[in-house]
């Protein structure tokens, strides 16, 4: 995955720290770094356009408010407000989301984690690179139903920050990999993160939890579509290297065998 371009204008000491702990755990962040004084801000973005920035609106609202008149806007704006501030009022100036300024690490790396997963499915939705051929997966493709009842591994035990949860694998729709640790999305559209690898939980999972490539696990169950070395999840696409290629080919027919 291309990374992600991010800046930010953060003008408390206190939230500096916090947001660089967090943007420190993503991999697929480059990050330009901070600025402290309105003119470096403006300066800076006059000549380049991150794809994040995150805004400290949390001090005089009235400068805040014409600071976002004057920048040539990036796609992403993620604002850190007053507690007291409505959200809204915010939203309705063009920001993509926005989080108190008495924020928690969780909540911020939970914000970007999606802001990351979002930019990524619109650059895999307009990447046309040329593919090497395979050998083709059967068609026409038909989606094996979702099956809860599994015996095999049917729970998952995942552990964040000392914290240890148990989840069902069948409602597992993709694992990937961020930094050090895994963001585990389900069909109930909750997010966990597990403090582990790729390859110690893909040896952990059922066979219809199928590794495709070096950052992701996807739910066999959950498929859509299938393009030669991708795969599609709703219109959320993933590519399938060619080492890993076979594997989901044979676990795929294994599952349809079993339908």
């Amino acid at each position: 995955m291309k990374p992600v371009t991010c800046f930010a204008f953060v003008q408390n000491a206190t939230l500096e720290k916090k947001v660089i702990d967090c943007l420190s755990r993503f991999k697929s962040i480059q990050f330009f770094g901070f600025v402290n004084q309105r003119v470096d801000f403006l300066e800076r973005m006059s000549y380049f356009r991150p794809e994040i920035l995150i805004l400290d609106l949390s001090q005089r609202k009235n400068e805040e408010t014409d600071i976002l008149e004057m920048i040539h806007k990036p796609p992403i704006i993620l604002g850190i407000i007053s507690s007291k501030e409505n959200t809204q009022f915010w939203l309705d100036k063009g920001l993509f989301d926005v989080v108190p300024a008495q924020f928690n690490n969780e909540l911020l790396v939970r914000k970007i984690y999606k802001i990351i997963r979002i930019i990524s499915d619109i650059n895999n939705n307009y990447q046309f690179e040329p593919v090497a051929a395979e050998s083709p997966i059967p068609y026409p493709y038909k989606p094996p139903k979702p099956s809860f009842q599994s015996k095999e591994n049917d729970s998952f035990f995942i552990r964040y920050q000392k914290v240890t949860t148990k989840i069902k694998t069948g409602i597992i729709t993709v694992i990937t990999k961020e930094n050090k640790f895994l963001a585990i999305e389900t069909s109930t559209n909750q997010l966990y993160f597990h403090e582990s690898t790729i390859k110690a939980s893909a040896l952990k999972l059922p066979a219809f939890l199928i590794r495709i490539n070096n950052a992701t696990i996807i739910n066999l169950h959950y498929i859509d579509k299938i393009q030669k070395d991708r795969v599609y999840l709703g219109e959320r696409m993933f590519r399938i290297s060619r080492s890993y290629f076979y594997q989901f080919k044979n676990a795929l027919e294994a599952l349809q065998q079993q339908e």
